[in-house]
């Protein structure tokens, strides 16, 4: 799962997309969610909460538990 903030001013999206093409290359499965207006950290307390929440199901869902 690779998550990018679009208003990152640490690492910018083109790589982001860089890394998930050469997922795809490889044939590895993945997901991408760019977060409009969000920075290299997730400042919202509800939103970095809901991420952590996606990030459990896409592991419990990868890895089969």
């Amino acid at each position: 799962m690779l998550i990018h903030g679009l208003a990152d001013d640490n690492v910018v999206a083109a790589h982001t997309l860089r890394l998930s093409t050469a997922l795809l290359e490889a044939g590895r499965p993945h997901q991408v969610l760019p977060l409009t207006g969000v920075t290299h950290m997730a400042s919202g307390e509800q939103v970095a909460e809901n991420l952590l929440l996606l990030q459990v199901d896409f592991l419990r869902e990868a890895l089969g538990s």
